[in-house]
C-alpha cells in the first residue's frame, strides 16, 4: 500500500468523505464546508466556461475575423444588464424576449421531436422482419404499446377483452417502470464504484 502524496487527491477525499458524512451520520460543518466547495467550484466553472466562449466565440470573431453579424448576441447580452439601471431598465426586455422566444421554440420542437414523433417513428415496425428474431421483437412491440394505450382508454365499453388486455399494458408498465429504476440504482452504484476506486487505488495506492 502507497499512499498518494499528490495534495489534490487528499482534497478529493475529503470531499468524498464530507458529502458521505450526511446519510452516514448527520448534518454536520464539515458537510457544509464540504457542499459550499462543491457549489462554488461548480458556479466558478460555468463562469469561467461563459466567459471564455464569449470570448472565443464573440469577441474574437468578430474583432479578428469581421464576422460583424455577432455585434447583435453581444448586444443583447449587454442589454441585459440595463436593467441595473433604473432610466433605461426597459431595454432588458428585448434580450430577455429573444431568450424566452427561443427557448420556447426549442422546447417544442424537442418536446415534439422526442416524445411524439420519434415515438411514432419506433412504433412503425416492418412485418415480416429481416429475421425471426425482429419479426418477434416487432410484434411484442406493437401488441406492448397497444395494450397500454388501451389500459389509458376509457371512452369505450370495459369489455373482458378490452380489460384483459387493459391489465397486460398495466403489467408491462410496471416492468418498464422496474427496469428504469434499475438502471437509475446501476447508474449511482457505478458513480459509488468510482468514488471507491479512487479512495481505495488513487489515494491508498490498495488497488
Amino acid at each position: 500500500m502507497q499512499i498518494s502524496t499528490n495534495i489534490w487527491q487528499w482534497i478529493a477525499v475529503a470531499c468524498i468523505f464530507g458529502m458521505w458524512s450526511l446519510p452516514l451520520y448527520k448534518d454536520n460543518p464539515f458537510y457544509r464546508v464540504c457542499q459550499n466547495v462543491f457549489v462554488g467550484s461548480c458556479a466558478g466553472h460555468a463562469i469561467g466556461i461563459a466567459i471564455g466562449n464569449i470570448v472565443h466565440y464573440g469577441f474574437q470573431p468578430a474583432i479578428y475575423e469581421s464576422q460583424l453579424h455577432l455585434i447583435i448576441p453581444i448586444a443583447l447580452g449587454i442589454l441585459l444588464y440595463a436593467r441595473f439601471f433604473q432610466k433605461i431598465a426597459w431595454l432588458s426586455r428585448w434580450p430577455v424576449a429573444f431568450l424566452v422566444g427561443v427557448g420556447v421554440g426549442q422546447t417544442i420542437y424537442s418536446s415534439l421531436r422526442s416524445q411524439i414523433l420519434n415515438q411514432v417513428i419506433a412504433a412503425m415496425t416492418k412485418f415480416p422482419g429481416e429475421s425471426i428474431g425482429a419479426t418477434l421483437n416487432g410484434l411484442v412491440s406493437i401488441v406492448g404499446l397497444l395494450a397500454v394505450l388501451t389500459y389509458f382508454l376509457f371512452t369505450v365499453p370495459q369489455t373482458k377483452f378490452v380489460t384483459g388486455f387493459a391489465q397486460a399494458g398495466r403489467w408491462l408498465m410496471m416492468v418498464t417502470f422496474g427496469v428504469g429504476f434499475g438502471n437509475v440504482v446501476s447508474g449511482r452504484l457505478s458513480v459509488l464504484l468510482g468514488e471507491l476506486l479512487k479512495i481505495f487505488g488513487d489515494w491508498l495506492g490498495m488497488i
